[in-house]
């Protein structure tokens, strides 16, 4: 048997040479044509993309021809009765379903909206229950022709959302582009929000889940903020709000803990109204759409003035940093993301307690409830490894590592929570549109399904329009 072997690769090692040198020395075409195969029935370009293998797995195919009644021959006339019917061939099963959506492009026309009118699913924190909205724009006010270079370019949007355990908003904005036929943009905006039941476990990462406390939290803001944009990527800017919070008792009956003195909650009992002040900076050379390449980093500094009881001004500093790294032909991607917030305040002021910076949930730690730790400031380190299934969706293992910490002394990788886990993705070419994520962190298994990307923060230059920061 091993002789046979043997003999077999001597033969696939050196006919093909052999051949090719007798083909040449007699000065005809017969011998090897540089071609591809006659696809298998069923099989597709598409479907060798989908597994990675890219438009032809190992170069050129040398496909040996004979006399008649050969392989090559039969290849021959298999392509002759090809150009005898030209009739699209018909596909079936799921590869019929899978043209039908690419082919009419259902999934960018459903997220495209109708008239200006676009369902919106979620927008609220973990816990809310399902959310459902609506979402208006109208971009082009007063222009006929309106395109990215139209000065003075006006845009109206407006939306509202109800959830199904009491929580609403209302947010309405109206922004002018390239002011003057400058790279000057311009938005304002007004909007209210209340969150029903959000969750306080006290602070650090020692906190215990026991000590779980329910709250209510109804935010009205106004606000506006200028940006400059020139080139494409560089974005600098700053703006200007006005904030009012009320804090009252959520709806989950959590009783607190036996020592809990809402007087030393800081923010809990007094009802601050903030005057703020943001300057940001943000590169974003990432790729439109889905990101598989490229990289965004951000800085910005906020001024949080209190002005009812001159207790609880402060000011943060938010560093963001994204970085992507595509391979085999964007098919797979390694996505990373590190985040810190740093707070600072003077002497005889403090933090509101539902201002401190927070991990847990669908956007950070996975693996752990949302808000679950909250302290002064906070750093946050995520990786992602995504793979193409096909067209619509993608493969993601993660893992997530992050800590809260007082002291900006405790900036170091030292005692990091952590969670691991696996997701799927639902796409077009301009964004996910819904995203599963399982995770394993250090408080159990944990489920999420979102209506977002995993680390698409809200851009710097309309972050402060948030109602909710």
């Amino acid at each position: 048997m091993r002789a046979r072997i043997t003999l077999l690769l001597l033969l696939m090692t050196f006919a093909p040479a052999a051949a090719a040198h007798a083909a040449g020395s007699a000065g005809t075409a017969r011998g090897f044509a540089i071609g591809s195969p006659p696809r298998a029935a069923g099989f597709s370009v598409e479907l060798a993309d989908l597994l990675g293998w890219g438009p032809v797995a190992g170069g050129p195919v040398f496909a040996q021809q004979t006399q008649s009644g050969s392989t090559a021959a039969n290849w021959r006339a298999a392509r002759e009765a090809k150009r005898g019917d030209l009739s699209v061939p018909e596909k079936g099963g799921v590869e019929a379903r899978l043209a039908w959506l690419e082919d009419g492009h259902w999934l960018q026309r459903v997220r495209g909206g109708w008239h200006g009118f676009l369902p919106i699913m979620g927008g609220f924190p973990s816990g809310s229950g399902q959310a459902f909205g609506i979402l208006w724009s109208k971009m082009g006010i007063g222009a006929r022709y309106p395109n990215e270079f139209t000065p003075n370019l006006v845009g109206l949007r407006g939306s509202a959302a109800l959830s199904l355990r009491g929580y609403y908003l209302g947010l309405f904005e109206v922004g002018v582009a390239r002011i003057g036929g400058a790279p000057i943009h311009m938005n304002v905006h007004v909007g209210y929000q209340h969150n029903a039941n959000e969750s306080f476990y006290g602070f650090g990462q020692d906190s215990s889940v026991e000590d779980r406390l329910s709250f209510a939290q109804t935010v009205s803001a106004t606000g506006v903020v200028f940006w400059w944009q020139a080139p494409s990527w560089l974005y600098v800017g700053g703006g200007i709000g006005l904030r009012n919070t009320d804090v009252g008792e959520g709806s989950d009956d959590f009783p607190p803990p036996p020592d809990f003195n809402p007087g030393e909650l800081p923010g809990f009992v007094e009802q601050v109204e903030y005057l703020t002040y943001d300057g940001f900076v943000q590169i974003d050379w990432r790729n439109k759409g889905n990101h598989y390449r490229g990289g965004l980093y951000a800085v910005r500094f906020s001024d949080w003035r209190d002005r009812d009881v001159d207790a609880f001004s402060f000011k943060e500093l938010d560093i963001e940093i994204q970085q992507y790294f595509p391979f085999l032909m964007n098919k797979r991607v390694i996505a990373l993301r590190a985040r810190t917030i740093l707070t600072d305040t003077e002497a005889g002021q403090e933090i509101p307690f539902y201002l401190m910076p927070t991990l847990g949930g669908t956007r950070d730690l996975r693996g752990f409830n949302y808000d679950r730790f909250r302290d002064k400031n906070m750093l946050l380190l995520n990786a992602e490894y995504r793979a193409e299934l096909w067209v619509f969706m993608d493969l993601a293992l993660f893992v997530d590592a992050g800590k809260v910490f007082a002291d900006h002394s405790e900036l170091n990788f030292k005692d990091l929570s952590t969670d691991f886990g696996i997701g799927l993705r639902l796409k077009t070419t301009l964004s996910t549109f819904l995203r599963a994520d399982f995770a394993f962190g250090g408080e159990g298994f944990h489920t999420a399904i979102t209506f977002d990307s995993a680390f698409d923060s809200t851009p710097l230059f309309s972050r402060i329009l948030q109602t909710v920061q």
